[in-house]
């Protein structure tokens, strides 16, 4: 009965009544498309799509006052900017300008004086001609290098796995294999892929968790991003967005953008842990930290350049549409400009305003953040127990660098700018975002958490204490989930309060205080307290699933933003529709993510390991 109360706040109308339906009737349409298809399927055809501004011709003009003042409120859409994509050729057949885009600002004059409106275009996507479609279509443009370079990578990669399958069948399973070749056996990876932790090993079984929160934190993502890129399309029904944001529920996406933190939390966390265990029988040297962090690129690299070399040079190939060249080719440009601060984990911190695949910033920051976190713990584990407290002084040094920041650079937390129009653009324009949110030092404190956590678990594994006989731990994690919950939620008061000193004070606060919540129940999990979110957590269907979170993570902006631009009409928003594309885009991710896994992310991760095997022992 809870889970169908919240459903019911979610879809319902918003509270807030800014204007009547009658009144509404009366705005121009905020986004129109004609046609594309029929249009440039015309000799004569010609399609234009852009931003125009709208004025009034005459005063008064009760209509555009309205909009004006409509357009005020941070959750609606600028009602003064409309979008419209125009088959030019056949709504104002009598031009006989020229020139492209001037024929269609006359075009779209004509229309709005029909209002008592003036336009001027603002921003002017394109114009495409029926030339250029019928030239696409039959004799699309040559290849160009970069273009042949990833046909040329990917080829190289199918045969490597054709090649390492063959031998490994060829060679049976009680044979002494060669490692530079079985690593490229699809068969041995799948088996990788599905199977428990192979050792038995019981400390290693009891982060078996771990793969149901990776599963669960990508499913909240991916559904995040369905909405945020209906936010970034033409819409049918903006209205619809415009009062589903004043819903105290949508909080949970909107600051609940925070839980990619757990992430880093977790990547911190098993670092951590591994090489505590590591020290146990080895001896602890910065001459580590090559090793360390040549495997970590292993494991990233191969996956993350080719889904970006992807965009940079094919996705915008793959299809057309009214939206396909504003949204995909766009991104696409940004992906072939940015390509090689990519390959170098730094696009977050260059040209940051310019972005490649959304969700690629967490690649970079957890790069970045890895040497780091590596770095402290070589110089910190010969240090005994002050390992902890430095840890923990440092957690807290990073809270106030942030806090320190954001008062000096106006920096807020994103709730504070996640609105309709900001949201259209991916906050273009907002510092906050560009330097805070996808910035390393804004990650920092839950990277120090995990660690701190890290030496925790392993303290209490190596005690053999029960945590269940401690009642405030169980009762940490008891509400851990429901603290998680509300502290997110609470944003819907916290963004009230705007004065510099406070929105610094929970910068340096949101995310840490999340990272601790969340660090309580993983925690709990790994450390025998029962419950059903551990018991939904550990359930072994999620194993391989959170395995290939890295190829899910790549994956999904590009097979959700292909699908929605891909529609030759606006968007009809709702619930239903926003739910549609999230499951679309998840079974699509996963089922890619397979393959991807198997033949490109496992293959260099195996290799690296066994040639750094003999030498890390040593090290």
């Amino acid at each position: 009965m809870a889970h169908l109360w919240w459903l019911l706040l979610l879809v319902a109308p918003a509270v807030a009544r800014d204007v009547t339906d009658e009144e509404y009737a009366r705005f121009p349409r905020l986004y129109h498309l004609d046609d594309y298809s029929a249009c440039l399927s015309q000799p004569d055809g010609l399609y234009c799509l852009g931003t125009f501004h709208l004025a009034p011709l005459k005063q008064p003009h009760p209509v555009y006052d309205m909009l004006k003042e409509y357009s005020l409120d941070r959750h609606h859409f600028n009602r003064t900017q409309l979008h419209r994509g125009y088959c030019v050729s056949s709504r104002c057949p009598s031009l006989t300008e020229r020139n492209a885009s001037l024929r269609f600002e006359r075009c779209a004059a004509q229309w709005a004086r029909r209002l008592a409106l003036r336009t001027s275009l603002s921003r002017l996507s394109y114009c495409r001609t029926h030339a250029q479609e019928f030239a696409q279509a039959h004799s699309p443009a040559p290849l160009d290098l970069p273009q042949k370079v990833f046909l040329y990578v990917v080829g190289a990669i199918v045969a490597l796995n054709v090649l390492g399958t063959v031998y490994d069948i060829a060679t049976g399973d009680h044979t002494k294999k060669n490692p530079l070749l079985s690593a490229w056996s699809v068969r041995s990876n799948w088996r990788r892929l599905t199977a428990s932790y192979e050792d038995g090993d019981p400390r290693l079984a009891a982060l078996t968790p771990v793969q149901g929160v990776r599963v669960l934190l990508m499913m909240l993502i991916m559904a995040t991003h369905s909405g945020c890129i209906h936010d970034m399309l033409y819409l049918y029904n903006p209205r619809w967005i415009e009062q589903i944001s004043r819903h105290p529920v949508l909080m949970i996406f909107l600051n609940g953008t925070s839980v990619v933190q757990i992430f880093v939390l977790l990547s911190n966390f098993l670092l951590g842990y591994n090489l505590l265990l590591y020290s146990k029988s080895n001896i602890i040297s910065y001459r580590l930290l090559p090793y360390i962090t040549l495997k970590r690129i292993a494991r990233i690299f191969p996956v993350y350049m080719v889904v970006t070399g992807y965009a940079a040079t094919w996705w915008a190939r793959s299809s057309t549409g009214p939206l396909w060249a504003p949204a995909v080719g766009a991104e696409s440009d940004v992906c072939r400009r940015k390509f090689w601060s990519h390959m170098f984990f730094v696009h977050n911190l260059l040209n940051p305003e310019e972005i490649c695949l959304v969700q690629t910033w967490f690649v970079a920051v957890d790069m970045q953040l890895y040497v780091v976190a590596a770095l402290a713990l070589l110089a910190l584990l010969r240090r005994g127990r002050g390992a902890r407290a430095a840890l923990a002084a440092l957690a807290l040094l990073s809270c106030a660098l942030n806090g320190l920041l954001a008062y000096a650079f106006d920096w807020k937390s994103i709730m504070y700018f996640a609105y309709p129009s900001a949201l259209k653009t991916m906050y273009s324009g907002i510092p906050s975002f560009s330097w805070l949110y996808q910035a390393p030092w804004g990650s920092l404190p839950a990277c120090f958490i995990g660690l701190l956590l890290a030496f925790l678990h392993f303290d209490l594994q190596e005690a053999g204490v029960k945590v269940s006989s401690y009642k405030w731990l169980r009762g940490s994690y008891t509400w851990a989930l429901l603290l998680i919950v509300s502290w997110i939620l609470a944003g819907n008061y916290v963004r009230q309060w705007e004065a510099p000193w406070f929105t610094a004070s929970y910068v340096a606060l949101e995310r840490p205080v999340l990272s601790l919540l969340a660090g309580a129940i993983l925690l709990g999990m790994v450390n025998g307290l029962e419950g059903w979110l551990k018991h939904l957590m550990a359930w072994r269907g999620w194993h391989a699933m959170g395995r290939m979170s890295l190829s899910v993570l790549m994956l999904h902006w590009i097979l959700n933003l292909s699908l929605a631009a891909s529609r030759p009409q606006p968007i009809a928003t709702s619930l239903l529709s926003v739910v549609v594309d999230w499951t679309a885009t998840s079974c699509g991710s996963y089922l890619l993510a397979v393959p991807l896994t198997l033949m490109l992310e496992m293959p260099p991760t195996r290799l690296v390991s066994s040639l750094l095997h003999k030498d890390t022992k040593q090290a």
